[in-house]
C-alpha cells in the first residue's frame, strides 16, 4: 500500500469522527456536520478510485485498513470504539458512496441506546460482524513496530496531539483541565528538543487540515519553546512558556463553528464575538486549578500587539508580557502557514517577509529578528523550504 493512501484514509477517519463528535455537540443536521461529510466522503473516494473496494477491521482496539494497522492516534481510536461499541467488526465501502450515506452513520452513531439491528441502509456501506467477517489477520501483521519507526520529535508532537484532542473535548464536556496533562505535552517537547538537533522546517512541515484549535496550539507550543531556547531561556521559565502557548487559544472553544470554520470575511457582529476569546480564555484558565499565571496572562495578551492597536482593548501604560510578544509572532506565522478554509497557506518566504514588516508594530522588533534568524538557520541546516 502506498504511503499516500494511508494518509488519505486516516484523514477520511477525521472528518467522520470530527463529525460525530459535532454532532453530539449540535445536531445531524448542522452545515458543519454536512461538510465534514462531504469531506470524508471526497478521500474516500479518492481510495475508491484506486482501489475498487475498501475494508476497515477492528481487531482489539486497533482498525486496520486492508489488514495494515492505522497508526495510532485520537480519530482511529474513536472510530475503533464506536464500531466495538455496535458490534461491527468491518466496515466496508464500495464505490459510489454517498455524503448522505455518511450523515446517517454519522446519526446512528450519535443516538445511545442504538444496537446493531438498528444499522442504517446504506446501498455503499456494508457491516459486519466477526462471525461474518474473514479471518483475522495473524499477530505478525499486527506488529507496528515493523511500519512505523521509533519516536522522534514529529511522533512526541503526534501523541501530544491527540493527548491535548482528548483533553480539550473532556473540557468541552465536564469544564474542567488537569494541568498534570498539559505539563507532561510540554516536558515531551522539551526533551525531544534536548535530544536532537534543532531544525524547525523538519519539525512543523505545511499543514492542510481543519482541525485548527488544538493543532495550532500544539505548533505553537513548539514555535514558542524554539525562540525560548535561542534566548538562553531555561528551567521552569522554559516550560511555563510552552504551556502558556500550549492554551494561549482556548477561549476559541466558546467561539461557533460556523464563525470559526467561515469560508469569508467575518462580518462586525462575528468579529465582536471573535475579540472575545482572549478575555474568555483567560478567564477559563484563572478557574483551573495548578494552571500558572503565565498562561493567563499569554492568553488575555496575544492579540494585543506591539503597540497596543490589537485587542482587548488596554490602556497605553500597559506593559506586555515577554512570553505574550513570543506568542504573538508564533500566532502569526502558524496561522500564515496553515491553510483555512477562507485562504490558502503562504509560503515560508512571503511568511518571512511579512514578519519583518510587522516588526515594530505589530510584533516586538527584537524578538522578530531571533524568530527569523532561527528561520535562517534552519533554512540553512536543512537545505528544505517547506517549513
Amino acid at each position: 500500500m502506498r504511503p499516500e493512501n494511508l494518509t488519505e484514509m486516516q484523514t477520511a477517519i477525521r472528518h467522520l469522527i470530527t463529525a460525530v463528535a459535532n454532532a453530539n455537540l449540535y445536531s445531524v443536521e448542522h452545515q458543519q456536520i454536512k461538510r465534514l461529510c462531504e469531506a470524508s466522503q471526497g478521500c474516500f473516494e479518492n481510495l475508491l478510485r484506486e482501489q475498487g473496494k475498501l475494508s476497515l477491521l477492528m481487531v482489539e482496539g486497533v482498525l486496520l485498513f486492508d489488514n495494515i494497522p492505522l497508526p495510532p492516534g485520537l480519530h482511529a481510536q474513536k472510530l475503533a470504539q464506536l464500531m466495538e461499541r455496535h458490534r461491527i467488526n468491518r466496515l466496508i465501502l464500495a464505490p459510489g458512496l454517498e455524503p448522505e450515506e455518511l450523515e446517517k452513520l454519522v446519526e446512528f452513531w450519535t443516538q445511545p441506546g442504538k444496537s446493531r439491528q438498528g444499522l442504517p441502509e446504506c446501498p455503499h456501506l456494508r457491516f459486519e460482524t466477526l462471525a461474518e467477517s474473514e479471518a483475522l489477520p495473524s499477530q505478525a501483521t499486527l506488529d507496528e513496530s515493523s511500519i512505523y519507526d521509533a519516536a522522534g520529535l514529529g511522533e512526541v508532537k503526534k501523541k501530544g496531539q491527540n493527548r491535548l484532542a482528548e483533553m480539550f473535548e473532556d473540557f468541552g464536556r465536564k469544564k474542567t483541565m488537569h494541568v498534570a496533562g498539559l505539563n507532561e505535552i510540554v516536558s515531551s517537547f522539551i526533551e525531544a528538543f534536548s535530544r536532537e538537533v534543532l531544525s524547525l522546517l523538519v519539525l512543523l512541515p505545511i499543514r492542510t487540515m481543519d482541525e485548527y484549535t488544538f493543532t495550532h496550539g500544539l505548533n505553537v507550543c513548539l514555535l514558542n519553546l524554539a525562540q525560548a531556547m535561542n534566548l538562553g531561556i531555561e528551567g521552569q521559565l522554559l516550560h511555563d512558556i510552552g504551556l502558556a502557548a500550549l492554551v494561549h487559544d482556548l477561549g476559541k472553544l466558546h467561539i461557533p463553528l460556523e464563525i470559526l470554520a467561515k469560508p469569508g470575511k467575518l462580518d462586525e457582529r462575528e468579529w465582536g464575538i471573535m475579540h472575545q476569546h482572549p478575555a474568555q480564555g483567560a478567564e477559563l484558565l484563572l478557574d483551573t486549578p495548578g494552571m500558572p499565571q503565565l498562561a493567563v496572562i499569554t492568553a488575555f495578551e496575544h492579540h494585543l500587539r506591539y503597540d497596543l492597536k490589537g485587542y482587548p482593548a488596554v490602556s497605553a501604560h500597559w506593559n506586555q508580557h515577554l512570553c505574550s510578544q513570543m506568542t504573538t509572532i508564533s500566532d502569526i506565522y502558524d496561522a500564515l502557514r496553515t491553510t483555512r478554509p477562507y485562504k490558502a497557506a503562504k509560503t515560508a518566504e512571503t511568511c518571512a517577509e511579512i514578519l519583518r514588516e510587522a516588526a515594530g508594530s505589530e510584533i516586538h522588533p527584537q524578538l522578530a529578528g531571533n524568530f527569523l534568524s532561527l528561520l535562517d538557520h534552519s533554512a540553512q541546516k536543512s537545505g528544505l523550504h517547506c517549513f
